[in-house]
């Protein structure tokens, strides 16, 4: 084990041993909790190894044997909404019992993300303070957690659960804090909202190892962890292969020295995860996992900004996120409600912030989740806007449709459901259009463009027809695609009928309208011929720009060679896209795929222009296939500085027959 983690390893063993004759329970229950309703409430903590401990709540009693390490745990069944305070009493045999007053029985949501999230009341606008120092919210608990980091999880959180009042408000989450408000509001139970973020941190560190296994799409991310994840298996198996060329080193050194000789290199120390709100590990182990598996309800989220250029591998990173806390709460079905990025001026020379968006939107497909959508209520200018009143009440709209059964609330704002051309025109359908679609200055519809067939997009003319906008442009008299607020500081004016405002979309961005999906998004591939200047990547990221890291590119051997795709699973495709740069010798390659990666069946052929930036879509029967193989077969005559035997392809896309 590295050095750096002991400290803290034995500071963390050192908590879970329990105080002799005394029983301990989790910091979660304090007096003041909120316990959830209408399902079973695990009850945990610790004391004498072998002792038996009894726990008394709203006349239940259950008993259980703590483990040999001192753990215990039983599950109260589950209980009816109760705004009357009411102890909970432990009892280890032989001791003194342990009595936590005044807990209260209703709704339990966990808010978490980074800094829109962490964004105080103290900091919010003006009248969000007013409304949040008027007075106390009889029945809203709250519970913050503080920063901490830690490489492997913790049992244990310093916190306590307080009264929702002008007192305690001012350092909690003023997003959490009015979503708790309106839940309280509208259902006139009890509400705890426990808030765990850390501004500029990224998703990767919040995420559960088991949520990261659970994405057939995340296989080699999850791979790398573990194999840098001290306790792993996988981790393992690299530290025990380092102990061996460690001591084989030692050995070859010590003879080395004999002989007044230089001692070879030693063996490198196999790599681990760095810790870190930004980095790949830590809050998740220290923030979260202590904090499991208490009864919630579910989970608000709002945080992207520190991963806005990661695109549609957002959508799956999200899906391990979901998946994973989901899986440690012990609620598969957990509803998971997150805010849409607001629009901000991040700078960026690629439409970073639009993907994300639609990587957003995209995530809508995973059961039980609700998005928030903030374009409207953004500032361009500032990446913190002050307006977190009305992104809780959103939250907490969704909430009260999916979880509560609110049928009357139109829950979103407008979506992007499907869009039809007749002649010169591109005609948008909506969903959650409520009763109707409208702008929300009375002028006509903004931010939106349509293209034809060579992807120039122009500002197009929009006209609403109940839950339909219909474009065009006169610089576009046989258009083919369209899109909508496609821009970092796009705050458009379209709403429904609720006045929540539409989402950004792409008719042709991340998947094709006619062809399906991209089933060879983010999927690994092995070249014959590897590249070794940073060319491997960028044959299946998503982006097209061809620049250094997102081209794919072979070394200088001879032609033929190629690379191979693997899907990870049997698809029925037919067809394939794929493209080439405008810079280095590319010119025919072959299309192939494979059932089993032993045998392939060619399903096209194209010629690249020189000096062009190409692109082809092969089209052929659908067929079942895992592995898609790109052979170079031949170049054009050297082109510019990049040796004539690279081969590069800017991107390819594979996709799966509807």
């Amino acid at each position: 084990m590295p050095v750096n983690f002991l400290p803290t390893l034995i500071f963390t063993l050192f908590l879970a041993l329990p105080a002799s004759g005394e029983v301990r329970l989790s910091k979660l229950f304090t007096e003041g909790a909120v316990l959830q309703r209408d399902r079973p409430v695990p009850v945990w903590g610790w004391a004498k190894s072998g002792k038996e401990v009894v726990v008394e709540f709203s006349g239940q009693s259950k008993s259980t044997k703590t483990n040999r390490h001192g753990e215990w745990m039983i599950k109260l069944d589950a209980m009816p909404a109760n705004a009357e305070g009411s102890t909970l009493v432990v009892t280890e045999k032989g001791s003194d019992p342990v009595r936590i007053k005044d807990l209260l029985v209703g709704e339990v949501w966990l808010a978490s993300g980074q800094s829109n999230m962490e964004w105080s009341i103290s900091r919010a606008r003006p009248e969000d303070q007013a409304i949040a120092n008027s007075g106390p919210i009889d029945g809203m608990r709250i519970f913050n957690v503080p920063k901490k980091l830690s490489p492997h999880p913790l049992d244990h959180v310093e916190a306590k659960w307080r009264p929702a009042n002008p007192d305690t408000v001012n350092d909690f989450s003023a997003v959490a804090y009015f979503f708790g408000r309106k839940l309280r509001e509208e259902l006139n139970v009890p509400i705890g909202v426990i808030a765990s973020s850390w501004g500029g941190s990224r998703i990767e560190p919040w995420t559960a190892e088991v949520g990261f296994a659970a994405v057939d799409d995340l296989a080699d991310l999850h791979r790398h962890r573990n194999s840098r994840l001290p306790g792993t298996k996988a981790y393992e198996e690299v530290a025990h292969r380092h102990l061996s060329a460690t001591r084989a080193w030692v050995g070859k050194a010590h003879k080395a020295l004999k002989q007044h000789k230089t001692p070879p290199a030693q063996p490198p120390a196999p790599p681990i995860l760095p810790v870190g709100h930004n980095r790949e590990l830590g809050l998740y182990q220290a923030m979260i996992h202590p904090l499991k598996p208490y009864a919630l309800r579910g989970f608000i989220w709002y945080q992207g900004e520190s991963n806005r250029s990661d695109g549609m591998h957002y959508r799956l990173k999200m899906e391990a996120l979901i998946k994973g806390w989901r899986s440690v709460f012990e609620n598969p079905k957990a509803p998971f409600l997150f805010t849409q990025l607001a629009p901000f001026d991040y700078g960026d020379k690629e439409p970073h912030l639009p993907k994300l968006w639609v990587a957003q939107s995209e995530t809508l497909e995973i059961p039980h989740t609700g998005m928030a959508i903030t374009n409207d209520i953004g500032n361009p200018k500032d990446i913190h806007p002050s307006n977190k009143s009305d992104v809780g009440h959103r939250l907490a709209r969704l909430a009260l449709a999916d979880s509560y059964g609110r049928n009357d609330l139109t829950k979103s704002g407008p979506l992007f459901s499907k869009f039809q051309v007749k002649d010169s025109e591109i005609r948008i359908t909506f969903n959650h259009t409520g009763e109707g679609l409208k702008t929300r200055d009375g002028k006509s519809p903004d931010h939106f463009e349509i293209a034809g067939a060579n992807n120039k997009f122009h500002r197009a003319q929009a006209l609403i027809e109940g839950n339909q906008v219909v474009i065009h442009s006169d610089k576009v008299p046989a258009p083919k695609r369209a899109r909508f607020a496609w821009s970092q500081t796009a705050s458009p004016n379209l709403v429904n009928s609720a006045k929540l405002p539409a989402a950004a979309f792409h008719t042709h961005w991340p998947h094709h309208p006619e062809l399906g999906r991209n089933v060879a998004f983010r999927k690994p591939h092995t070249s014959s011929d590897p590249n070794k200047r940073n060319w491997n990547s960028g044959l299946t990221d998503g982006r097209w720009d061809g620049s250094a890291g997102q081209c794919f590119a072979t070394g200088v051997a001879p032609l033929p060679k190629h690379v191979t795709i693997d899907l990870l699973d049997t698809k029925n495709i037919h067809a394939i896209r794929l493209g080439a740069p405008k810079y280095g010798s590319t010119k025919s390659i072959a299309v192939s795929v494979s059932a089993d990666g032993k045998e392939f069946e060619e399903v096209g052929r194209h010629d690249f222009k020189a000096k062009t930036e190409d692109k082809t879509t092969l089209r052929f029967d659908a067929r079942p296939a895992r592995h898609v193989r790109i052979t170079f077969l031949e170049q054009h005559p050297k082109q510019d500085n990049y040796p004539g035997e690279i081969g590069f392809i800017r991107e390819v896309e594979v996709f799966e027959k509807k």
